[in-house]
């Protein structure tokens, strides 16, 4: 079985190299004939074209690789069915579910690869890539990390800033609240600037107030060291663009908006996102094992359309959930997943069908 696994699995991989290669080389033409124009528009180098579409090509990469690995069981599979080699093996006890183990393996290696590949890799690449496209490229205005008149909730107390230079972790106009049980003022803590370093905010001129016996005594400090965990430019901007921000990232997100009571629910649609995506790399792969056995008589050309109008469909079907997550029409959680549910599960019947049909 050994040997068996080792050529299924390097057949696929051949057939992956090939596909990532081939929609690669497409997106790179299609992205440079779609954008160009716009370079010479604004008189941007040409390097710096090309270094926006590096930076571009993981988010293109991450897109395309359900479809390249569909195509690529389609093709693997395909061949071992086109020499009957998939009835050779079928007729010796085993089945086409575990002549596919090695490609379903594959997959979920690739799924996971991806989880990981989305939170680090593309999420870097995409802030990149905003930076010198929108800021270099098309030389539009740069927005410096400042907030105005910030008002929030954090760990209990209410947070207020007049100005946060996010730069310099720096805060002018510093008040922090803090409330009792029965939402009355206990304490109040006020500074002209604050500079965060190490979990800890450094007030200049400030004042520390607190209600003792029912009265309210206030004491002054030329300097004065408080322990602050976020820091300033983390109440900047409070919502971000979900493709430059990791799971994590989003997930602290999520917390910070419901302490301050602002709508979360977007943001919980990009957080099961994050996951959904790479895991329909796995699902498509278990589509094509079906597709390719079925398809094993036609042109490979076949197997090509096949597997460009069934990535079309699960990223619209993806797109029409995530939308109607956005709305409140569904769940956060059912928006990222179903469509993956539903594909899983015509791909487990299509392999059931398959496998009563070879018998």
């Amino acid at each position: 079985m050994k040997i068996i696994d080792r050529y299924v699995t390097t057949s696929f991989l051949k057939s992956l190299s090939f596909a990532v290669t081939v929609f690669s080389f497409i997106i790179c033409i299609t992205y440079i004939f779609d954008r160009l124009s716009i370079v010479f528009k604004f008189g941007a180098p040409l390097s710096l074209f090309m270094l926006s579409l590096g930076y571009s090509y993981p988010a293109w990469l991450s897109m395309i690789f359900p479809v390249a690995g569909l195509l690529a069981a389609m093709f693997s599979m395909g061949d071992l069915a086109r020499n009957n080699e998939i009835t050779a093996l079928r007729t010796s006890g085993l089945s086409i579910l575990r002549i596919s183990m090695p490609v379903i393996f594959a997959g979920a290696i690739l799924s996971v690869f991806f989880m990981f590949f989305n939170n680090t890799v593309l999420v870097n690449s995409n802030k990149k890539y905003t930076k010198i496209w929108k800021y270099k490229i098309k030389k539009q205005s740069y927005q410096p990390n400042e907030g105005f008149n910030i008002v929030q909730i954090e760990n209990g107390k209410i947070f207020s800033a007049k100005i946060i230079d996010g730069n310099n972790e720096k805060i002018t106009g510093l008040i922090l609240l803090g409330l009792d049980n029965q939402l009355n003022l206990s304490e109040k803590t006020t500074a002209k600037e604050a500079i965060w370093k190490d979990g800890f905010l450094e007030l200049t001129n400030a004042t520390e107030g607190s209600f003792n016996n029912g009265n309210f005594t206030v004491k002054k400090f030329p300097l004065k060291k408080i322990q602050f965990a976020k820091k300033p430019s983390e109440f900047i901007n409070i919502k971000k663009n979900p493709d430059e921000m990791s799971y994590n990232e989003i997930s602290d997100l999520i917390i910070r908006l419901d302490k301050s009571g602002i709508p979360s629910h977007q943001e919980q649609v990009h957080k099961h996102s994050k996951l959904a995506k790479p895991v329909a790399i796995l699902i498509m792969i278990l589509l094509g094992i079906p597709f390719a056995i079925k398809t094993a008589k036609t042109a490979k050309i076949f197997s090509f359309a096949v597997s460009i109008f069934t990535g079309f469909l699960y990223w619209g079907t993806l797109s029409l959930f995530l939308a109607m997550g956005m709305n409140k029409t569904i769940k956060p959680m059912f928006a990222a997943w179903l469509p993956n549910l539903f594909f899983l599960l015509v791909a487990a019947i299509l392999i059931y069908k398959t496998e009563k049909t070879s018998h």
